[in-house]
């Protein structure tokens, strides 16, 4: 290969490299503050891309060092640092998401734990949704919920809150991630336990908050002012 189409090939893949390595550096920004697992799941795919991308580098950089005879040049070494640290970078993001998703889905099988096994795949659907806050929020309210520890006064303000706000979501074309029929179904069955249709209803409440971040409810109750007074009590949040 002539020097000078060789150095522009170089040239081009060091300029790829670089571009691919900003993204890096920008996604791994994102995912430090971002919580949202459904926003976390869209950089995650943009990394795997970033990883495709790495490897296609990689065979590139390799194709143009077998035709080089001698000694690699310093653009070549160059370029090669930059590879490295770019797989660098991806592997220690991977490993840190790898290290977050394990502890988050740690806490979401707890969660389950609290439900029958005919209601699990629903709850699963939903608490999939939820970031490692919100799970921890949700299981200490179901912990206090079967320990008692909610009374049966503040049980009936919570529920009626949550139905509402079921309802105001089904009227604005707001989906949840399973059938918003089968979550009615059971918290608003006055033949169900009234404690078992509010632990089914518990997991609804940040998809309710997230689509209005307070809620003026007909009930007179502020649901985002209720739960924050929960978790400072049940969790010391």
């Amino acid at each position: 290969m002539e020097q000078s189409n060789l150095t522009r090939r170089l040239k081009d893949l060091e300029d790829n490299i670089k571009l691919d390595s900003a993204l890096l550096k920008n996604y791994e920004d994102e995912l430090r503050y971002e919580d949202d697992p459904r926003r976390k799941s869209k950089y995650n795919r943009a990394i795997e891309e970033l990883r495709e991308s790495a490897n296609c580098h990689q065979q590139e950089y390799d194709r143009l060092h077998q035709q080089i005879t001698g000694e690699p040049t310093v653009q070549m070494q160059s370029v090669a640092i930059q590879l490295q640290q770019m797989n660098n970078g991806l592997d220690r993001l991977y490993a840190g998401q790898k290290a977050i998703y394990g502890n988050i889905n740690h806490l979401r099988q707890g969660l389950l734990a609290h439900y029958e096994a005919g209601e699990k795949n629903i709850i699963s659907a939903i608490t999939n949704q939820l970031n490692e806050s919100q799970v921890t929020t949700i299981s200490a309210l179901l912990d206090a919920i079967e320990a008692n520890q909610v009374s049966d006064a503040e049980m009936q303000k919570i529920l009626p809150i949550i139905q509402e706000g079921l309802i105001i979501l089904q009227q604005r074309g707001v989906t949840l991630p399973v059938s918003q029929e089968e979550i009615a179904e059971v918290i608003n069955a006055p033949q169900i336990d009234f404690k078992h249709r509010l632990k089914v209803a518990v997991p609804i409440i940040p998809f309710i908050l997230d689509y209005e971040g307070e809620l003026e409810l007909g009930t007179g109750i502020n649901l985002k002012e209720a739960l924050k007074q929960f978790r400072a009590r049940l969790i010391g949040g």
